[in-house]
């Protein structure tokens, strides 16, 4: 089940404490809209999609270990969102729950129609188990194939939502990934053409802003589309571009500039469902 044909939406709710106008401008745009939103509560970050069981068809979730190894010291581990500890959790989810024995973050997992894209970060999260059992385990847990790209080292969370979105009709957009290194972005456009129509995002700019990466961080409501927006030159040609590509869907710049700075983007701060 890919986010185009989600229904609601959800935020953490610290989200309109660590980012007051980002929230405010979210919510006025999905309330022109009719999208129906709501706060997690009882949740210690923002990045609900990191954390938040991954749905796979309308009633069933996947619940896996959010231990990510960068959260790993003191002072971090104390930003871990327990999913049990979210208040009313079971009636959100209210559906068959599969616990998947992965450590694993929801951003690493891209939704592609019958595919799943991760990087390889999920390998070396999991060294207790072989390869081929953690696909296993992922196959079974996702009912997908899975298709991995490398995983760049130099972005410590691993994240595949940071590199593609799924736009439906077996198409991806990329980010401007060769504008930071052309070595991993020549890596993941050779495994992803096998699967996939890649569609890679460019900006003509004197310049590259080194925040650029996060336009392909949108978040999807069925055809509705909220794209970050960072007062910079690139706005307006990420928000054309991705109108190109979903010329039946209506594309919406939000300013993001207060999650971009923290790392995330809409879709990390994000966590949507049938």
């Amino acid at each position: 089940m890919t986010d185009s044909i989600s229904g609601a939406v959800f935020f953490s709710d610290l989200l309109p404490k660590k980012c007051p106008l980002l929230y405010k401008n979210l919510v006025d745009e999905l309330g022109k809209e009719n999208i129906p939103h709501s706060l997690l509560k009882n949740t210690k970050d923002i990045w609900c999609r990191d954390y938040m069981p991954i749905q796979t068809d309308s009633n069933r979730f996947v619940l896996y270990k959010y231990q990510p190894d960068y959260l790993q010291t003191p002072y971090y581990k104390r930003t871990i969102s327990d999913v049990k500890a979210i208040e009313s959790i079971e009636t959100i989810l209210n559906g068959q729950v599969v616990e998947l024995d992965l450590v694993l973050d929801g951003g690493n997992v891209v939704k592609c129609g019958n595919k799943v894209v991760m990087t390889e970060k999920v390998y070396y999260e999991n060294k207790d188990k072989s390869r081929i059992r953690i696909r296993s385990l992922l196959e079974k847990a996702f009912q997908r194939d899975i298709v991995f790209i490398p995983w760049d080292k130099e972005e410590i969370l691993g994240h595949s939502d940071g590199v593609i979105h799924y736009i439906g009709d077996n198409r991806i957009l990329i980010t401007n990934y060769y504008d930071y290194d052309v070595e991993y972005y020549n890596q993941f456009k050779k495994i992803l053409d096998k699967y996939f129509e890649v569609i890679p995002l460019s900006y003509n700019v004197k310049q590259k802003h080194r925040r650029s990466w996060a336009y392909i961080n949108f978040l999807i409501m069925g055809n509705i589309l909220l794209v970050p927006q960072l007062g910079i030159p690139e706005d307006e040609q990420a928000l054309q571009q991705i109108s190109n590509t979903l010329p039946n869907s209506k594309v919406i710049g939000v300013p993001a500039l207060e999650a971009v700075r923290r790392g995330g983007a809409l879709n990390c701060i994000s966590w949507n469902m049938n």
